[in-house]
């Protein structure tokens, strides 16, 4: 039997970001392995644009590589993370990680899987801002739908084509886009982050693999609050 793939995760720091917004993905995917073999079945690499790069909690994290790495390597990945916090400098200022999500969803789609696009809590409004969810359905923190409403509706009148529908749950995962090859996952705020990664972790690799993880974490996964294919 082949071991399976262990798939690559990009994640993306920006100053102010929530802390749990980044660590809960981080340490769920971690615990990830294949039922079979045992094999990882994630493997992480953190970006930022600074060398240090400091939570809204205050907690200063150590990037893995900078973010002129991380584009050159960027096709080499197979999921995008991307949190929220600190929302206001990355939206008024149009700074990272707007670029590196459009960059991210322009990538030539592989041919034998498709790639991941996931937001925890206000990083959805990152992808909206990014232009990169017409023709999706997306969900954020419940004190920002508004303000997301606001930026899809700006998008509609600068000509996106489909629109977006915004959804109160907890995560909600986009068929697979067979054209671009890249299926995307909005998570609702902070903890929900640990629920779309669950769900993806049984997208790869079963429910098993998934049920173990959120054993071993001590999370009650709440499967019936997230919108799925």
């Amino acid at each position: 039997m082949p071991t399976p793939e262990t798939l690559k995760v990009l994640y993306h720091m920006h100053s102010d970001l929530d802390t749990l917004d980044l660590t809960g993905p981080l340490e769920i995917l971690s615990h990830a392995v294949y039922p079979g073999t045992k094999t990882k079945v994630f493997t992480p690499t953190i970006t930022a644009v600074s060398e240090i790069t400091t939570t809204n909690q205050t907690l200063k994290i150590q990037r893995d590589i900078s973010i002129s790495e991380a584009y050159e390597k960027l096709a080499e990945y197979d999921v995008l993370i991307i949190p929220g916090g600190g929302s206001p400098g990355v939206l008024e200022g149009k700074t990272e990680p707007l670029d590196l999500i459009k960059a991210f969803v322009s990538l030539p789609k592989k041919e034998w899987k498709p790639r991941v696009l996931m937001s925890v809590c206000t990083g959805s409004l990152f992808l909206a801002e990014a232009g990169v969810l017409d023709g999706l359905q997306a969900t954020t923190h419940p004190s920002y739908y508004g303000k997301m409403r606001e930026i899809l509706e700006a998008k509609a009148k600068a000509g996106t084509v489909k629109g977006t529908k915004v959804l109160e749950e907890r995560f909600v995962v986009n068929k697979v886009d067979e054209e671009k090859g890249l299926q995307t996952i909005t998570c609702g705020g902070v903890s929900c982050g640990l629920d779309g990664s669950l769900w993806l972790i049984q997208h790869i690799a079963g429910k098993e693999a998934k049920d173990k993880v959120a054993y071993i974490v001590q999370h009650a996964s709440r499967d019936g609050e997230g919108i799925v294919p």
